[in-house]
């Protein structure tokens, strides 16, 4: 009898271990394109390859623009700086009980072109106003960045194309 019952603990023994190695793989099954060994390990964070793609810094018409620009700086002994990050030139308040909400409005925009002297003192803000600067989401952007440049103290320039008009402005 006493064999009897070991022999039956053993046989339940198996099929329980059997039962939580199904429900374990079945949880580790991923979407049908990845393969059963990449749902046993996952993805490293140094496995990049093949999920990102080279781009241009500049569209054509930024490029266009910029190098009227930069020709135009280069003669008045001023520094341009294209895409620059918001939070490069701005940052929210040390301390401010809503540090983390101003962060957010402005981590992941950018400004065009950052006019700068000899020794990277901002001296304008250029933004180039294509036709997307038309849409009502857009000029909402804009005027928040504006104005959080204009409270800094920085001089924010809008124009379509970089004319004579433009460069006095600077």
């Amino acid at each position: 009898m006493d064999i009897l019952l070991g022999i039956l603990i053993a046989i339940a023994a198996i099929i329980v271990t059997k039962l939580v190695d199904k429900k374990q793989a079945e949880g580790k099954k991923a979407s049908p394109n990845i393969t059963a060994e990449q749902a046993q390990e996952p993805e490293t964070p140094k496995d990049y390859k093949g999920h990102y793609q080279a781009k241009y810094l500049l569209t054509r018409n930024e490029w266009h623009e910029y190098k009227k620009l930069k020709e135009y700086a280069a003669n008045k002994g001023l520094q341009v700086c294209p895409k620059v990050r918001l939070l490069d030139i701005v940052e929210p308040r040390k301390g401010d009980p809503n540090y983390m909400s101003y962060l957010g409005r402005i981590k992941s925009k950018h400004v065009d072109f950052v006019i700068c002297d000899q020794d990277l003192h901002i001296k304008a803000i250029l933004e180039l106003d294509d036709n997307s600067h038309d849409r009502a989401d857009r000029q909402n952007r804009d005027q928040l960045v504006d104005g959080i440049l204009q409270d800094v103290g920085y001089t924010v320039i809008h124009t379509r194309s970089i004319t004579e008009e433009t460069l006095k402005e600077i």
